[in-house]
């Protein structure tokens, strides 16, 4: 007589249910964090921005980062022309420890390549 031997049988659903429930968290977690701004601003009240800014952030050390990506200050002014004609509005947002020297600098170098309405982003409310 011959014995069969048993197959396990292997339900495979609930990995495939764990692994899309993973998939999902970090895809919303990756789309909440694109939008933050990672340096610390300044004290102050403005107004809100509607829709999506193009955001220049200067970081303590002096470096530049264009909508989350690293850039020259050259490559700064060419983007942010961009965005312009997208329109779309642009912010400045530099750390509270960046010296105004540095601010200015950017904003001269935006100024010669002919952008004259630039937001400074600050944190606190809005104006009453």
């Amino acid at each position: 007589m011959s014995r069969k031997r048993l197959q396990p049988d292997l339900d495979l659903t609930p990995l495939i249910d764990v692994l899309f429930m993973l998939i999902l968290f970090f895809v919303v977690t990756a789309s909440l964090l694109q939008g933050q701004i990672s340096v610390r601003l300044p004290q102050g009240q403005g107004t809100p921005i509607v829709g999506r800014p193009a955001v220049i952030e200067i970081l303590p050390d002096g470096r530049i980062r264009f909508d989350g990506a690293w850039v020259s200050r050259e490559e700064t002014a060419a983007l942010a022309l961009e965005a312009g004609k997208a329109g779309r509005e642009l912010i400045l947002a530099a750390d509270r420890q960046v010296p105004y020297g540095n601010v200015a600098s950017i904003l001269e170098t935006l100024r010669k390549s002919g952008i004259r309405d630039v937001g400074l982003g600050l944190e606190g409310g809005n104006t009453p």
